[in-house]
């Protein structure tokens, strides 16, 4: 049975994007306003970061699923966080499937936050791994290309973050707010120690985006440590945090924060601006979990330039 319009919840909606990505279809367009808002904040010269209206989303995805390189044949989900905003999902998800060319599996992470108001989407936000995705899709050269000539001209992340809210009260202690707090000002301090010291003995920190360098998983505070101890302010120097908003969730231990961190190339005293929306549990004062999605471009931009 269809859903409803007025029925239609976060997670509901994300499950019929869900269905629909395996169809390859557009069937959940009529689940969107008609002045819904669509964007991609990681996305890459030459690719749209914002679209606004029901009917410009379903050209831009029917032409996008048409010409996808791949069969997409699993859309796995790794964490529904339910925001105590009753309007807001944010979901972090795969996609899966086999390239059309090679026959090869590839599969790619995504984090997608999701507005519903009055049964319909009037809001999306997605995050993907353009990097991977250049990667698997035979064009990283093109975005190698791109990014190499957006850094000639202007920082590599130059749009301010989209993300707005407020960020206010006096949080607890121990609880996620207060840690992600004190973890600010550790990375201000570009300190491995300090950011290391807020890790639970046996916290876990992932990172879902990658570039050639980066791992995947560290497990334990002194791995984040020995990490952190090598990377730190040793090429990018951070400076200042921009456009923070934070999603508290319906678990009093997990926050989701979209943000941005106005930084220096230290090789080249280059601006660049860093995003990031991390998830973050924390229990008793310290992180037991920190899922890091990051925006890669502006770090390779840094490392085309350096080179």
């Amino acid at each position: 049975m269809t859903d409803l319009p007025r029925e239609l919840t976060p997670r509901r909606a994300f499950e019929r994007f869900r269905r629909s990505v395996l169809a390859g279809t557009t069937d959940d367009a009529g689940d969107q306003a008609e002045d819904v808002v669509v964007e991609w904040p990681f996305n890459p010269p030459g690719r749209p970061r914002r679209l606004q209206g029901r009917s410009e989303l379903e050209a831009l995805t029917r032409a996008g699923r048409a010409a996808l390189p791949m069969r997409i044949e699993d859309v796995p989900v790794v964490a529904i966080h339910d925001s105590l905003d009753p309007e807001v999902a944010i979901v972090e998800y795969e996609l899966a499937g086999t390239l059309n060319a090679t026959g090869e599996r590839v599969s790619g992470a995504a984090l997608l936050l999701l507005r519903v108001r009055d049964g319909r989407v009037v809001h999306v936000r997605e995050y993907q791994d353009v990097v991977a995705m250049a990667q698997a899709f035979g064009q990283y050269d093109e975005l190698l290309a791109a990014v190499k000539a957006a850094a000639g001209s202007a920082p590599a992340d130059p749009a301010d973050a989209a993300c707005t809210g407020a960020d206010d009260g006096d949080p607890p202690d121990t609880g996620p707010r207060a840690v992600f707090a004190r973890y600010q000002q550790a990375v201000l301090a570009n300190s491995a120690d300090a950011m290391a010291d807020l890790f639970a003995v046996d916290g876990v920190q992932d990172f879902p985006f990658r570039l050639p360098g980066i791992p995947e998983r560290l497990e334990g505070r002194e791995a984040v440590r020995s990490w952190l101890s090598r990377t730190a302010g040793q090429s990018i120097r951070f400076e200042a945090y921009r456009d923070v908003t934070v999603h508290d969730t319906t678990d009093p231990e997990v926050i989701v924060v979209e943000h941005a961190i106005d930084c220096t190339h230290v090789g080249t005293g280059r601006p660049l601006r860093m995003s990031y929306v991390y998830v973050l549990r924390a229990r008793d004062g310290q992180i037991t979990l920190l899922r890091d999605y990051a925006n890669l471009l502006p770090a390779l931009a840094a490392r085309l330039v350096d080179a």
